[in-house]
């Protein structure tokens, strides 16, 4: 998933250069960013470049985005099914907060049920 060099260091995903910077986080906003960057099989580092690069160009195109989204009815968000990935970071969230190694029975009995509720979940939809 996360490719690591001889040293065990993530390795780089280009040529730039980065240097070491610091945020302050609370423990949840980190684990959620952990959780969120291991979803999409990145580190947390790149995972927050990424959301930066997609809304750096603040502007006009982006008003009218949030304009047409207020638009969508009560009715229409309540009813759209959740897609896979997020299904699976919500289980993540979930699995975190049971605060059980992983590979206690109860870990491995919560995660077992919550993956088998994905599916039911996701191929209700798909036959509809």
């Amino acid at each position: 998933m996360l490719k690591r060099d001889i040293q065990g260091k993530f390795a780089l995903k280009d040529d730039d250069y980065r240097q070491v910077r610091s945020l302050r986080l609370t423990d949840e906003t980190w684990k959620a960013l952990g959780i969120a960057a291991e979803c999409l099989g990145m580190t947390r580092a790149d995972y927050v470049e990424q959301v930066i690069r997609e809304n750096a160009h603040p502007g006009i195109t982006r008003k009218k985005e949030l304009v047409h989204e207020a638009k969508t009815s009560v009715v229409e968000v309540a009813t759209t099914p959740y897609s896979v990935a997020t299904l699976e970071s919500l289980r993540n969230q979930v699995i975190v907060e049971l605060k059980l190694g992983k590979q206690s029975p109860g870990y491995k009995a919560a995660l077992k049920a919550l993956n088998h509720f994905i599916v039911v979940v996701s191929s209700e939809y798909t036959q509809q």
